[in-house]
């Protein structure tokens, strides 16, 4: 019910059944999938932020998204997702995931590829702690371009398995499906 309900707050957009929708630099949109609102506190140019519409409005209501933050990035042209594959698994491909930008902090659990995208879970020590060490990213062509979405705990240790796989899917699915739904 918490994801279906429109708050406004100062600094979050409000909640859509389809979730919040943010057009990038790039010209590429963004969205997240439902009861997920853009956090207008966090990010850097070019990137985008979303977590719990009921978190960032500051209810402490039942919300299974309360825990997790969604990131995403235009991260250049688009590119061969089974090359981008194979870099990833090398020391270059693990330094360019880690934070710090060395590929000792990187550990790959598992690595799936779809027709759209390229998916990633990961342990980064040199994560900050409130985003936790082992997450997800994906990979995703849209519009020519190559976009970074990321999965991570905004609560917890970390976000993992099934329950960050299925959401970086969604988050996935409904930034590919908002991609043609503006052309």
């Amino acid at each position: 019910m918490a994801g279906c309900q429109t708050y406004v707050v100062d600094g979050v957009d409000s909640a859509r059944a389809s979730g919040a929708q943010v057009s990038l630099p790039s010209g590429i949109t963004i969205a997240a999938p439902k009861g997920y609102c853009r956090d207008r506190r966090s990010g850097r140019r070019g990137a985008v932020v979303f977590a719990s519409c009921v978190r960032l409005s500051g209810r402490d209501g039942f919300d299974p998204t309360y825990g997790h933050l969604l990131t995403a990035t235009a991260a250049g042209a688009k590119t061969d997702l089974p090359r981008l594959a194979g870099f990833v698994r090398k020391e270059a491909g693990k330094s360019w995931l880690a934070v710090r930008g060395k590929a000792e902090d990187i550990a790959i659990h598992t690595l799936k590829r779809s027709r759209n995208a390229l998916y990633v879970e990961i342990s980064d020590r040199s994560r900050p702690d409130h985003l936790g060490a082992r997450g997800w990213k994906a990979f995703v062509n849209v519009a020519d371009q190559l976009v970074v979405l990321g999965v991570y705990s905004g609560l917890g240790p970390s976000v993992s398995g099934i329950d960050g796989e299925e959401l970086l899917r969604a988050f996935a699915q409904a930034t590919l499906v908002s991609q043609n739904a503006v052309k």
